[in-house]
């Protein structure tokens, strides 16, 4: 299937998870808040919200400095 990710298209499994798009892309699933067709997805919810055909995601990392 296919994702808009921070405006870039992703092809993934049908059927995949966030925690799977995430090892895909290689992003810690720590610190990351995701938003899913324009709603956040909370944090308790993240790594098994199963993803559609043309979902559209924005995905944030937290980066600590000071």
């Amino acid at each position: 299937m296919l994702l808009k990710v921070n405006g870039d298209s992703v092809e993934i499994d049908d059927g995949s998870n966030m925690g799977e798009l995430l090892d895909m892309l290689e992003i810690p699933k720590t610190k990351v808040a995701v938003e899913l067709n324009g709603a956040v997805i909370p944090n308790s919810e993240l790594l098994g919200k199963v993803l559609k055909d043309k979902d559209i995601l924005e995905i944030v990392r937290a980066i600590g400095g000071g």
